[in-house]
């Protein structure tokens, strides 16, 4: 069972990485359509983001996955 200390922290954790990974693949776009960087590094920043959202949903995930079990196992 997890405090709410460590729940708290990991939601904190989640919802950052998810808005700094969606901003990243914001930009990488914005970049890309503007012509800014070159197409290799808009595509490794759009994969570098959505990796961080990926990581975010993750740990997020486990907050509600590693909860209080509702019973007995079976």
């Amino acid at each position: 069972m997890q405090d709410r200390a460590q729940v708290g922290r990991r939601k904190r954790i989640s919802n950052r990485t998810v808005f700094t990974g969606s901003c990243w693949m914001l930009f990488a776009l914005v970049a890309s359509a503007a012509e800014l960087v070159p197409p290799l590094a808009s595509t490794m920043l759009a994969i570098a983001g959505f990796v961080l959202v990926m990581y975010g949903v993750h740990v997020g995930w486990l907050v509600v996955y590693e909860r209080e079990p509702d019973g007995p196992s079976s």
